[in-house]
């Protein structure tokens, strides 16, 4: 009792705005709630809580402070420990090795780590507050990521979309993404929070091995194709020699001539259709996702192949549902899935020395009212018990060492993954079925 409040047991950071709000107590400006921090007698701190009111004589003139306090240190231990977490929660996700996205409830970023920054060129400064989706995402897939994105903020977390963004530099990064609602605390949803893999690198190694895959299809198919060409070629050679032989008998009239000139006219277009085909087929498959038929995708396969199966002495037959069918994806790359089943099952067929039928089954039809289903029978024996479970494992085949990769159904069970359909296999009697089934758009 008697000694001065703040000289003797206000911490000395404190002891400046301690007196500060004292004074103004003295000067009837009461202050509610402020922290006040006590030395106590085993020179520790403890932390009060303090509201202040001006004490006053029988005459009101103010005669001091009366102050009413609560004790917070174990209040502030815990605050200050829950700080520190939340700082290293903070230096955690900013310096992860893991591209790490938020965005608040309108969309607009609110977290952005330095492997963000890295993968994409952009700082956080550059990027916060600007909406995600509308300035970072890629066109193609600004629809579906806004969609995700939307029902992590109704709490339906999504784990492993693809999410490709914009570089500073104009080019593209693939991320694998999982989202996380993030809420606050109260539980009501205030964003989103993403950890990402970057997959750009996975990507062009997929691509590449897709295109080694198509190269290997157009080499098993040469024979097919030099025959398919030699068509052409040789009605053409009969056209033209038919033409010389009317001239040098002095029988060749403008009638005649035209015809057989439309004739190789019409052959040329044909040969040009056929190598035009396999260049586009070669190619790399960097277009965008687009709308197409699955009918007209197999019949362009059938044009490929069909010359090879006809003298294999392989019938195929096409049954498709008559409503036009339209699913979305890459039309080179479903070619290639469908040209890799009936190839396969074209080789079995052969290899099949018990078999009575040599037909290969094609039907397509619409399932569940959001899926289509192209379904490919053959009667080649079916697939060894040993082999069917893991069958689209990399580099497991059923033929000899030189007649095949292992990657065709592997690679295609990566396309139609990629265009979020399934691919199954079962055997049937006397043969296989492999069923493609693809989201409708």
């Amino acid at each position: 009792m008697g000694r001065d409040l703040v000289a003797s047991f206000i911490t000395d950071e404190y002891k400046v705005s301690v007196g500060h709000v004292l004074q103004k107590a003295l000067k009837g400006e009461e202050t509610a709630n402020y922290e006040f921090p006590l030395f106590t007698k085993s020179g520790d701190r403890v932390d009060v809580l303090l509201n202040s009111t001006t004490r006053r004589d029988a005459d009101g003139g103010v005669s001091g402070v009366i102050g009413v306090g609560q004790d917070i240190t174990e209040l502030n231990k815990v605050r200050i420990e829950q700080e520190n977490i939340a700082a290293e929660l903070v230096q955690l996700i900013d310096t992860a090795n893991a591209p790490i996205f938020g965005i608040d409830a309108r969309g607009d970023i609110n977290e952005w780590n330095q492997q963000a920054e890295s993968i994409t060129g952009f700082t956080k400064a550059e990027v916060m507050g600007r909406d995600l989706v509308a300035s970072f995402i890629t066109d193609e897939y600004k629809v579906s990521v806004g969609h995700v994105l939307q029902k992590a903020l109704k709490g339906e977390e999504t784990a492993n979309y693809e999410f490709p963004l914009f570089t500073k530099s104009g080019d593209r990064v693939d991320v694998l993404l999982n989202s996380t609602t993030r809420r606050d605390a109260d539980g009501g949803v205030s964003g989103v929070i993403g950890v990402g893999q970057d997959i750009t690198g996975l990507k062009l190694a997929q691509a590449q091995v897709i295109q080694s895959s198509k190269l290997a299809s157009l080499g098993e198919m040469a024979t097919s194709v030099a025959h398919e060409l030699n068509q052409p070629l040789n009605t053409i050679r009969l056209a033209a020699s038919n033409i010389t032989d009317r001239i040098n008998a002095s029988k060749i009239t403008e009638e005649y001539l035209n015809k057989k000139l439309n004739r190789i006219d019409d052959q040329v277009v044909r040969a040009s259709a056929i190598i035009n085909h396999l260049k586009m087929f070669g190619r790399d498959a960097s277009e965008k996702p687009h709308a197409l038929s699955p009918e007209e995708v197999m019949k362009s396969v059938i044009k490929l192949i069909g010359e090879q199966l006809r003298l294999d002495d392989i019938t195929i037959k096409l049954e498709f549902d008559d409503n036009a069918t339209i699913v979305r994806g890459h039309q080179i790359q479903l070619e290639q899935v469908f040209l890799n089943i009936i190839s396969n099952a074209r080789y079995a067929i052969i290899e099949n020395i018990v078999n009575t039928k040599k037909q290969i089954a094609v039907t397509g039809n619409l399932i569940e009212d959001s899926k289509f289903e192209v379904s490919i029978t053959d009667t080649g024996g079916g697939v060894p018990d040993d082999l069917l479970p893991h069958i689209f494992t990399p580099f497991i085949t059923s033929k000899p060492i030189g007649k095949g990769t292992g990657l065709g159904l592997s690679v295609s069970y990566g396309i139609i993954n990629e265009m979020n359909g399934s691919i199954t296999v079962e055997n049937v009697k006397g043969g296989s079925c492999f069923r493609v089934t693809l989201p409708i758009f």
